[in-house]
């Protein structure tokens, strides 16, 4: 599916790092008015950007710790985009969108893009557009690209399916919830930082960290788990953050063929799939391939599986959803 000369003139603008190009962008992928795959030729071998997941628990000071970790990234001169998920009400879909305020210290910089996302009734934990926009962010030339959830539980794990490299924030009081999520957490923490070490606990907590590490033997391909302790209210111990998450990255870069890397990467491309058949399938059932089908809805005799059956063998129907 082309574009047209409009949409086409401002992903020029973006790839030329147009700031106001790239909200616009981001808002058209949002509102459902631009499809990233009409555009994935224009935006394909930009460079190469690193999307860094941080999640946990709500209150652990995510927030905080990127406001910390901007400040070391641009030290390195280095453009740093930020993609912060926060919650949406349910009953208006609209989102608080407080993470501007706790990174106001970069509001003046142009090699600075933050952007907060609703959940939108999204279940895991990031907005359905966030990885999208992150590709955006790539084409525009952003080499640090911060992906903050909303929170995280058991079902809310899509990030490690999309940062590179994910970090984990806990604080002293995590306890309960570290058990409670042990075998998740296990599957997606790259990185563990315990936040907040200005509390008591902290170092207990650091330690039954590594304790558990050590036990369950998780590593993840030649990876050994880190653990890091912080204080996102002074960045006490943010500089040993920052370079902890360079260290994954260089070991990401060394070990593409290795079988996580791997996952990740079908993952995505089993979930884009999934999202485009979904897309074409609506468009589809919405369309006048319906017809004759529409009068078989209508009676409850007639299962929906039966039904499902028949477009499935419907040949306008299926080329729609292959298109």
């Amino acid at each position: 599916m082309g574009i047209d000369d409009r949409t086409k003139k401002l992903i020029d603008k973006l790839k030329q790092g147009d700031v106001s190009a790239l909200a616009r962008s981001i808002t058209l992928i949002e509102e459902g008015e631009l499809d990233i795959s009409s555009i994935e030729d224009l935006i394909n071998g930009k460079g190469k950007s690193y999307r860094i997941g941080f999640t946990g628990p709500p209150g652990a000071g995510k927030s905080s710790l990127i406001d910390w970790l901007i400040k070391h990234m641009r030290n390195s001169n280095e453009m740093v985009g930020v993609l912060a998920t926060d919650p949406s009400s349910p009953f208006t879909g609209g989102a608080i969108l407080g993470d501007r305020i706790r990174m106001q210290h970069h509001f003046l910089d142009q090699q600075v893009f933050i952007r907060s996302l609703g959940s939108r009734g999204a279940k895991g934990g990031i907005s359905r557009i966030t990885r999208d926009a992150s590709y955006l962010m790539q084409a525009a030339g952003y080499k640090f690209i911060i992906l903050e959830t909303v929170g995280v539980g058991q079902t809310e794990l899509d990030i490690m399916n999309i940062a590179d490299t994910v970090a984990v924030v806990l604080v002293p009081e995590s306890g309960d919830f570290v058990q409670t999520m042990k075998a998740g957490l296990m599957e997606i923490a790259n990185i563990f930082v315990v936040n907040k070490a200005d509390r008591e606990g902290s170092k207990q907590m650091l330690n039954s960290l590594k304790f558990l590490i050590e036990t369950s033997n998780a590593v993840q391909d030649m990876w050994q788990i880190p653990v890091v302790l912080t204080n996102g209210l002074d960045g006490t111990g943010t500089d040993e953050l920052f370079r902890t998450i360079l260290r994954h990255i260089d070991f990401l870069n060394s070990h593409t063929d290795t079988e996580l890397f791997l996952r990740k990467r079908l993952h995505e491309l089993k979930q884009i799939a999934s999202e485009q058949l979904s897309t074409n399938i609506e468009d589809a059932i919405n369309g006048s391939t319906m017809g004759d089908y529409i009068s078989k809805l209508k009676n409850p005799s007639i299962s929906p599986y039966k039904i499902l059956k028949q477009l499935m063998q419907d040949k306008s129907f299926l080329e729609k959803i292959l298109k």
